[in-house]
């Protein structure tokens, strides 16, 4: 007989017992066309950051500099400062994000006399 990795018996088994919760069809969850349209719209912004930084970064420097392409870029001291100060906003919203949920769910403590 072969064991399976939930024990003897297998999930059969589990599931008799009820330790093995079963799915309920209503309660997964479908995205809506305007979740659709969100995400789609994250994902073409992200790759067109992605393309204007790469390009920036990594093709531009070997195109001449009197080209008619740099006019399209930002001077090259801001591609580490852009990157920089976004992630520290980021890093700040993160901080106040998880103080505030720390705060909410505390406990209250009791007072001894």
């Amino acid at each position: 007989m072969r064991t399976h990795m939930l024990g003897r018996g297998g999930p059969e088994a589990h599931r008799a017992c009820g330790d093995v919760p079963k799915s309920d069809p209503s309660s997964s969850f479908q995205a809506t066309g305007t979740d659709q349209l969100v995400g789609l719209g994250l994902v073409a912004f992200s790759l067109v950051v992605f393309t204007y930084y790469t390009i920036w970064i990594i093709i531009l420097p070997f195109i001449d500099s009197d080209h008619v392409i740099h006019k399209y870029f930002l001077p090259r001291e801001y591609a580490v400062t852009i990157p920089l100060v976004v992630g520290l906003i980021l890093l700040l919203f993160v901080g106040i994000f998880i103080t505030y949920v720390m705060l909410k769910n505390r406990k209250p403590t009791k007072k001894s006399n």
